[in-house]
């Protein structure tokens, strides 16, 4: 069975991209849509951590990838 691993990375847009080195979650998720769902959960409250000033004067966004692992 497949298992999936979050990652989400912080980062800025301007003036280019810059992103925080990645956060890797301790969570695995039994399906890509857990841990898609679980991605955009977990940006917002990283964002609403951050705040509106911040995040509007640094365009910060949040990138994510579900890494495939096999469950062993």
């Amino acid at each position: 069975m497949t298992k999936f691993t979050l990652i989400i990375w912080v980062c800025s847009f301007l003036g280019g991209q810059s992103c925080l080195p990645p956060v890797e979650y301790p969570v695995q998720f039994n399906s890509w849509y857990e841990c898609s769902r679980a991605a955009h959960q977990e940006s917002l409250k990283i964002m609403s951590n951050l705040g509106y000033k911040i995040v509007n004067r640094d365009k910060i966004a949040m990138r994510y990838r579900c890494k495939e692992s096999p469950f062993i």
